[in-house]
């Protein structure tokens, strides 16, 4: 089936008559900054008395005349004056909404966001909002002006204001009138404190965060998770721009090409070759190399790649007291397998091919489950463990969700995979709610328990699969981090390095802030490897742009070693705050384009598809999921770096490959493990009392 992918952006026509916007030293009544960075040769001509090397801005009314100032007719060839046509556009698209009545506010990478009111969804707590982001970007894709966009999820703003809530400390962004602010912001400029003393309470919504739902009681409801988030997205964004933006008033500010979403140009599309993606399982009886493309089907008639090397494996469980009867059922189950019709889990020996017996005498039991770590202390101290000849994995059987709403008892289970972690005991949370439900659904339960059993294998040492296809001699490493979204705080970055078959080697894990220590441990991981090995190339994949200070140790570090190979850097984003998205309208009404594809969207950037649709695949399940694209950026700090042609589609089959890799779930990934599993020790690491422990940073046991 032919594919027929279109975007989220929208083609409007350059200006028939270049804009003339007017000048002002001044910061005058409705004027705006120009950062000195937009500084043309036109803007300095406009000033001939003064010199603007000095200042850090000017100002205009862009179209609305200034009398006796000084104006200019935009070039829209040139970069600087380009780039104040597009702040006037941005201008222009914040008004027509402010006018209409709307909340405009400005998004994480300040583009222009709008909130639309929902007709549903709405409670007596709080009303819903819809965001619309828009990007505005020139000849990216096209030749033409282009208006990017993007759906950016809901808000819920609640119905109490400020004034009415007791439990300040929680408020964080409030809504007032059509904008929003930080309650809990920095006073720490006269602005600041002037807009702070100019409130009024009673007009200043907060919006919605889980600490002061639970303060206020509001009910918390499971995050509304779409089967297929492309219909979602796509329905929502196609009924935004055909109310709201194929109007003739707003057409006059955005002239649009067509009423409607862009094909994506056919040059700008490429494909991975899906067998680059094959996976090598264990061999068969007579020494030959199996491998498949689906790690769910492989799994179901194929041995893992590699067992743990300890041949002796015993599991415990730590529970509390009247959870005990329930923990036996679910041992038989993850033992023995599932009763049901459609097998596909028939125990943890015929799916990840270990041994494994229960280890009875280091069953724990607890009492206080809102305090179970003391009891669970004292009764870890009184046993004792053959650790030289046996391999322990534990079982913790939490009684709270992960929605659960006190803060303190979703810790309860760090402090106990960092107890045991210390005792170097691997362990696995299962839920108990959910485990009585899975355990009456016995198809369901299967699926869990394939999960928990590939994650074991991994935990545990074993390599449930690798790459096949290894033809390169290359160091890969990953650097991810976690956003405690509570807090709004970014926790640490980790550093982790794979052999160029995708098999996890080692990690560290810093402070954000410690960008010395992050290169050399970097540095620690290129001479150990090289050490051993003649590398074709270094290639690091980190979570966002590496900044100078990030990157010159790096690079100062491997002229040292004189290692003679090229670097690459390829900043990984997610787009989950999705700026730019594709779609597949050929293939019904699921959308999403088939795995492998990407699309080049600047120079050296690209939009990259990571799923389990692979050609000709017309029994698609929705249970592999519909993820998102990741947004790719290449960059080199060596001139020669791009002189083979062929490096970049290199560099984007091996993301490719590396999201194939992922040991915690058998469900297809878009983001690669590079990224993947340092952002999952980001999220842990930190929640630790004392880090951790040395001998554990060549494992998998936050899986």
């Amino acid at each position: 089936m032919q594919e027929h992918l279109k975007t989220n952006i929208l083609n409007f026509k350059w200006p028939s008559s270049t804009p003339v916007i007017y000048l002002s030293l001044e910061d005058i009544e409705g004027s705006h900054p120009i950062h000195k960075s937009k500084f043309s040769k036109q803007i300095k001509e406009a000033f001939p008395d003064t010199d603007l090397s000095s200042l850090e801005h000017i100002f205009t009314t862009f179209t609305q005349e200034i009398p006796n100032a000084p104006s200019i007719k935009i070039n829209l060839i040139k970069d600087k004056e380009l780039r104040i046509y597009k702040q006037f556009l941005k201008h222009q698209l914040k008004t027509y909404f402010l006018e209409k009545g709307y909340i405009v506010v400005k998004n994480f990478v300040r583009d222009v966001q709008v909130w639309m009111p929902s007709k549903k969804g709405n409670t007596a707590d709080y009303n819903l909002y819809y965001k619309f982001s828009f990007k505005i970007q020139f000849a990216t894709l096209t030749d033409l002006p282009e208006l990017v966009v993007s759906y950016d999820g809901t808000s819920k703003v609640l119905t109490k204001s400020v004034k009415d809530i007791e439990e300040t400390e929680y408020i964080k962004r409030c809504v007032y009138g059509q904008k929003t602010f930080n309650y809990q912001m920095n006073l720490d400029t006269e602005d600041k404190e002037e807009f702070y003393n100019s409130i009024e309470f009673a007009q200043a919504f907060p919006i919605f965060n889980l600490q002061l739902a639970r303060a206020l009681n509001i009910p918390i409801e499971e995050p509304d998770r779409p089967k297929n988030r492309y219909q979602k997205y796509v329905a929502l964004i196609t009924t935004f721009a055909k109310n709201y933006l194929f109007t003739e008033e707003f057409k006059t500010l955005f002239p649009f090409k067509q009423d409607a979403f862009i094909d994506v140009p056919g040059n700008r599309i490429n494909h991975i070759n899906p067998n680059l993606g094959l996976l090598e399982f264990g061999k068969d009886q007579y020494g030959n190399k199996r491998t498949h493309l689906v790690p769910k089907k492989a799994m179901n008639i194929l041995n893992p790649y590699r067992r743990p090397s300890n041949q002796n494996i015993k599991i415990f469980f730590i529970c509390h007291t009247s959870h005990k009867d329930s923990v036996l059922s679910f041992y038989q189950n993850l033992k023995e397998g599932v009763n049901t019709e459609k097998n596909y889990y028939k125990g943890l020996e015929a799916y990840v091919n270990i041994k494994a017996t229960a280890s009875k005498e280091h069953f724990i039991e607890f009492t206080n489950e809102n305090d179970p770590i003391p009891e669970i202390v004292v009764q870890l101290e009184s046993l004792t463990f053959d650790h030289e000849n046996v391999k322990y994995a534990a079982f913790y059987i939490s009684p709270f969700d992960k929605f659960t709403p006190d803060p303190d008892d979703r810790e309860i289970y760090i402090r106990i995979k960092e107890l045991f972690l210390n005792e170097g005991i691997v362990t696995q949370v299962v839920d108990y709610e959910k485990m009585i439900v899975n355990i009456q659904d016995q198809y369901n339960f299967q699926f869990s328990l394939q999960n928990m059993a590939l994650a074991i294998h991994a935990k545990l040492g074993g390599a449930p699969w690798k790459l096949a296809v290894t033809d390169k001699k290359e160091l890969v490493i990953g650097v991810g981090a976690f956003t405690n979204q509570g807090e709004n705080r970014r926790y640490i970055a980790s550093a982790f390095s794979f052999q160029n078959n995708g098999l996890f080697r080692n990690f560290e894990y810093f402070n954000q802030n410690e960008t010395k220590l992050l290169a050399g441990s970097i540095l620690k991981a290129i001479r150990d490897f090289t050490s051993v090995a003649q590398a074709d190339k270094v290639v690091i994949h980190f979570y966002k742009e590496m900044s100078y200070e990030e990157l010159q140790p790096i690079v100062d570090g491997m002229n040292k070693l004189k290692l003679g190979v090229p670097l690459y850097i390829l900043n990984i984003n997610k787009t989950e705050a999705e700026d730019m998205i594709a779609y597949d309208v050929n293939w019904g009404d699921k959308l999403m384009p088939v795995s492998g594809t990407y699309i080049r969207i600047g120079v050296n950037k690209f939009l990259l598809f990571n799923n389990a649709r692979y050609p000709n695949d017309i029994h698609y399940a929705d249970t592999d999921g519909y993820p998102f694209p990741i947004k790719i950026k290449i960059s080199s700090p060596d001139d020669d770096a791009f002189e083979d042609v062929e490096v970049i589609e290199e560099l984007l089959t091996q993301v490719y490959q590396f999201s194939r890799l992922y040991w915690k779930s058998l469900r297809q990934q878009n983001v690669p493990i590079t990224i993947k599993y340092p952002e999952m020790v980001a999220q842990i690491a930190p929640r630790f009392e004392n880090g951790v422990p040395e001998d554990a940073k060549d494992t998998l046991w936050f899986l």
